[in-house]
């Protein structure tokens, strides 16, 4: 069940990022072109990956507590928490290393709308979905669900 949940997960993400990718070969269509059909793709498909990675994390907390709140709350805190570290990490020397928390970081820092995708972001991305989809099923099968 669980599964199925990731990979139903992982499909609905699939269309979002091809809709995406529709909408914006449409919209550079519109405004007279300019990025190429390939940098398009490649910024749908680091899309695609964040919102993977935010939603298997929703998935791991919702199976090892069993809370809605606690799941959704959880990914959109680390999703916010994620994009002002981004953004403001670099801003100071000190901490500028903690920006590689961020899963914003690897979805937006190599520019995929300019450079095409960035290959090892996208796999940073994708391992960090499937560790968290392991841990969902781990913790699915701590919880006792007969009481």
């Amino acid at each position: 069940l669980l599964l199925a949940k990731a990979i139903a997960l992982a499909l609905l993400l699939l269309t979002v990022s091809v809709a995406t990718w529709i909408g914006l070969i449409i919209g550079v269509a519109i405004a007279g072109g300019g990025i190429s059909t390939g940098h398009l793709a490649a910024q749908s498909a680091h899309l695609g990956l964040l919102g993977l990675a935010l939603g298997s994390l929703a998935l791991a907390l919702g199976a090892s507590t069993g809370r809605k709140p606690i799941a959704s709350g959880g990914a959109a805190a680390v999703a916010i928490l994620g994009f002002l570290l981004n953004g403001l990490a670099p801003l100071s020397s000190a901490v500028s290393w903690t920006q590689y928390l961020s899963p914003f970081y690897y979805y937006a820092d190599g520019r995929p709308l300019t450079n095409g995708a960035q290959w090892h972001h996208l796999a940073v991305l994708l391992a960090v979905s499937l560790v968290l989809t392991g841990l969902a099923v781990a913790g699915f099968r701590r919880r006792d669900l007969r009481g």
